[in-house]
């Protein structure tokens, strides 16, 4: 599993006239298997800095490590094989409620200029949801789960493939408290096994629950890195 290594890493947006630093001269180093909180108030970088955590973003300064790999470095092929082990569930990410679980996992392939469809590997589908606590769900569509069976069917398609990173973005919103337990007993349960989770929230009841690392960004610059920290705790 990676150490992830970000090493002075700046984001530069440019929005018409107006040039926007999403993150600025960014140190962070997160170990394997760490458990950490990415807290901020919303446009504090905290999307950004996962984007660019999980290989979607090439930052506009500095560099990123895995495991002492410089995959700024890389060719395209490399950094996509260099970045296969980490998995992004993105904000907002939802189920597509006209297909089946296992439709929903299935995977977009990216070959050259279009993409296809890979049918998803029922046996290796059926243990990710059994892992996720949804076991024999495949054949049954969104609108049969409730919301916290639907958000582990999302970590089952995260997971599918065993990352060793998984990055979670806001992943909590709008979860009632009953869900939110079940999400973070399920997450506490996959970092035990030795999964680095890597989770951006806006909520301190999320936090102070797990009291595990809590990484504060401000206007796009860390002002905070605390073990077992608990929210607001810089």
């Amino acid at each position: 599993m990676p150490t992830i290594k970000l090493d002075n890493i700046s984001k530069l947006y440019h929005l018409g006239e107006f040039e926007h630093w999403a993150v600025q001269a960014i140190d962070l180093t997160i170990e394997q298997g760490d458990f950490v909180f990415l807290v901020g108030s919303r446009g504090a970088g905290k999307s950004t800095l996962l984007n660019i955590m999980s290989g979607l973003m090439k930052p506009s300064l500095g560099r990123v490590f895995l495991d002492d790999v410089d995959v700024n470095a890389l060719n395209p092929k490399e950094r996509e094989r260099a970045f296969s082990v980490v998995r992004c569930i993105e904000q907002g990410a939802e189920l597509d409620r006209a297909d089946t679980i296992y439709g929903n996992l299935s995977e977009e392939v990216r070959r050259f200029f279009f993409f296809r469809r890979r049918v998803v590997d029922k046996t290796l589908a059926d243990k990710a949801l059994a892992v996720v606590g949804v076991p024999e769900s495949g054949d049954t569509f969104p609108r049969d789960l409730s919301t916290s069976e639907c958000r582990r069917v999302l970590i089952a398609k995260a997971v599918l493939h065993s990352p060793a990173v998984l990055l979670l973005d806001d992943f909590t919103d709008r979860m009632d408290e009953d869900t939110i337990w079940d999400m973070l007993h399920l997450l506490n349960e996959l970092n035990r096994k030795g999964t680095t989770i890597i989770m951006s929230t806006n909520s301190s009841y999320v936090v102070n629950i797990m009291r595990r690392r809590v990484v504060t960004l401000a206007d796009g610059k860390l002002v905070g890195d605390v073990k077992k920290g608990r929210y607001g705790y810089i």
